[in-house]
C-alpha cells in the first residue's frame, strides 16, 4: 500500500509511526509540507516504507506579507532530494482562513511553478472546489492529487478531466460523511488513491481506509490496495 499523503514530521514519533505503517504493509508514503519556511526536516527513518516529499504553501499558511518569502523558500525546497510533487496548496473557504484573494494568488503562482518544474500538485480544496478546479484548468498543470477528497460525486468527472487523482482518507470511516461515501464507488479505478493525512489518522490505519473503500465499491481490499499503489506511483512517478 502507498499512503498518498501524510505529515510525518508532525507525528509525535515519526520513526515509530513509519515502523507501524510498515508492519501493516505500507510500502511508501508521501510527506507533504504546509509552509516551506518552517517545514522541519524528517528525522532518520527506517528503510521501509519509502518516504517521498512534497513542499507547498497550504492555504491556511498563505500570507500577503510573507508570500514573496514563502515562494522563494518553496523554490529552494523543491530542489531537495526526494521531492516528487508540489503541495499542499489550494483553497479553503472555512471560517478563520486567510482572505480568499491571498489564497487565490498563492495557488495561482504555485500552479505556475509546478508546471514549470514538471511536478504534479497536491490540492487541498475545502468548500472551494469549483474555484480551485477552475484555476487548475487555467494553468498548465495537467497532473495532480485532490487530497482529502470529500465529494460531491459531480466533482469527479471535472477533476479527472484535468488529470487529477482523487485521494480518499479517514473521513470515509465516518458514517455521517454521506457525500463522500456516496461518491467513492464512482471514482474511476485508475484515479483512486488512499491516504491517512497523518497525524490526522495514524499511518497504520491506512488498512482501515482501504477496507472501507473496498466495501463501498464492492471490491476486495487487496485489489483496492494494489490499484491505489499503482496509481500513486503513476502520479508521483515513483
Amino acid at each position: 500500500m502507498i499512503d498518498a499523503l501524510v505529515h510525518l514530521e508532525r507525528c509525535d514519533d515519526p520513526t515509530r509511526a513509519a515502523e507501524q505503517a510498515a508492519r501493516v504493509g505500507v510500502s511508501a508514503m508521501l510527506c507533504a509540507g504546509v509552509d516551506p519556511r518552517t517545514d522541519r526536516p524528517l528525522p532518520p527513518l527506517p528503510a521501509s516504507p519509502e518516504v517521498h516529499r512534497a513542499f507547498g504553501i497550504h492555504p491556511e499558511a498563505a500570507s500577503e506579507r510573507d508570500l514573496a518569502e514563502q515562494l522563494a523558500a518553496l523554490a529552494r525546497r523543491l530542489d531537495e532530494p526526494g521531492v516528487v510533487a508540489l503541495g499542499e496548496c489550494g483553497l479553503d473557504a472555512r471560517e478563520g482562513m486567510p482572505p480568499k484573494e491571498i489564497q487565490v494568488r498563492a495557488l495561482t503562482v504555485q500552479l505556475a511553478l509546478a508546471a514549470e518544474r514538471g511536478l504534479p500538485v497536491i490540492l487541498h480544496l475545502v468548500r472551494a472546489h469549483a474555484r480551485g478546479l477552475a484555476l487548475v484548468e487555467e494553468s498548465q498543470v495537467r497532473a495532480g492529487v485532490w487530497h482529502g477528497f470529500a465529494g460531491p460525486r459531480e466533482a469527479i468527472a471535472p477533476a479527472v478531466r484535468l488529470g487529477l487523482f482523487l485521494s480518499v482518507g479517514g473521513l470515509v470511516l465516518n458514517q455521517r460523511a454521506k457525500r463522500l461515501r456516496e461518491a467513492v464507488p464512482h471514482i474511476p479505478a485508475d484515479r483512486l488513491l488512499v491516504e491517512t493525512d497523518a497525524p490526522e489518522l495514524p499511518p497504520e490505519r491506512l488498512v482501515d481506509v482501504v477496507a472501507e473503500v473496498a466495501r463501498l465499491r464492492g471490491e476486495q481490499p487487496i485489489d483496492v490496495a494494489r490499484r491505489a499503489e499503482d496509481n500513486a506511483r503513476a502520479v508521483y512517478r515513483r
